[in-house]
């Protein structure tokens, strides 16, 4: 799937958390956010998006989070990019979900 790059920016522009844009981003890639238990790994996207999305949480940190690690919610549990090299720009492998009362999809 794509990632839209606009909508992940303007989650930027509107959110004053940290939280608010990482569930966001979730909820791009998951539309199904409130039905899911677990998430089995990581969603991985390639280095060039990660890193594109990593500067912009420290942008954002530096604004309404100075006093924690710049970017450090994205690094903690934001997406994987590890394996990414067949990935374009802004496309999401998604990790298997759990959804609340099932098993894994």
């Amino acid at each position: 799937m794509k990632l839209s790059e606009k909508a992940v920016m303007l989650l930027f522009s509107v959110a004053e958390h940290q939280q608010d844009v990482l569930v966001g981003i979730y909820r791009l890639v998951y539309p199904e956010w409130d039905l899911i238990e677990k998430i089995d790994g990581w969603p991985t996207i390639n280095k060039e998006t990660w890193k594109i999305i990593q500067r912009k949480f420290m942008e954002f940190d530096r604004v309404y989070h100075p006093d924690v690690m710049l970017g450090g919610a994205w690094l903690n549990v934001g997406f994987s990019c590890q394996g990414s090299e067949d990935l374009e720009d802004w496309e999401v492998r998604k990790a298997p979900i759990v959804l609340k009362g099932d098993s894994i999809l």
